[in-house]
């Protein structure tokens, strides 16, 4: 029993560590989508640049690497208006962290994207900004296929700065690909001394929020 164990925990290990120890050759199709090639993700990263401070370039490359799979995972470039919506929801998807001050950040950084888009976005295109932010934590598979590629490629990011990250399918020399030409810069640091900056007084109850931000 004890060596099946240690056979599915190297198995796994292994699985986890491929893109980093032997990744193989990315896709043919696989590109790492540049500053230059979101402009609607930059400009709204600009307006917050303060905000974010040092951890800027951390977040703008998670951000990239996230749409980049997003896009892999569509097995299509989306539309012009679903790039729009794609690249806004991106922007704002984490940014309550820094720009609320929030470690339960879903709800306030749904509601920055809201008012910063309103006027420029339909209603049903300020929900759908609103559906990919909230549900990007989710375990479970969503109906809109544009939240979901987008749930499965940050909660692979999330992991890949891990250094296990959920694939999902994604081919392990993608993400290496990736993280070769989008540096991670040390995101997952950034996200982890985030809470317990906001409420350096009461680091259980940061922790305690930072949890109301998965759901089933």
């Amino acid at each position: 029993m004890l060596r099946k164990c240690l056979v599915v925990l190297t198995a796994v290990g292994l699985y986890g560590a491929q893109p980093r120890l032997f990744p193989g050759e990315a896709s043919a199709d696989f590109k790492v989508l540049k500053a230059e090639d979101a402009p609607v993700l930059m400009a709204h990263l600009k307006r917050y640049e303060k905000e974010l401070g040092g951890d800027f370039l951390a977040y703008r490359n998670h951000c990239l690497r996230v749409l980049s799979f997003t896009t892999y995972f569509l097995g299509k470039e989306p539309d012009a208006g679903g790039r729009r919506v794609l690249e806004s929801a991106l922007a704002f998807h984490d940014l309550g962290l820094w720009s609320d001050m929030a470690a339960s950040y879903l709800g306030p950084s749904t509601a920055r994207a809201r008012k910063d888009l309103q006027g420029e976005y339909s209603e049903a295109e300020l929900n759908q900004v609103e559906d990919i932010i909230m549900n990007h934590h989710k375990f479970t598979e969503l109906a809109d296929p544009l939240a979901d590629a987008m749930r499965k490629a940050d909660w692979l990011d999330f992991t890949n700065n891990l250094r296990f990250p959920l694939r999902s399918g994604m081919p392990s020399g993608n993400i290496a690909k990736a993280n070769e030409e989008m540096p991670l810069e040390g995101f997952f640091t950034a996200l982890l001394n985030r809470p317990f900056n906001i409420r350096p007084d009461n680091p259980i109850k940061a922790g305690l929020e930072v949890m109301e931000i998965f759901r089933w």
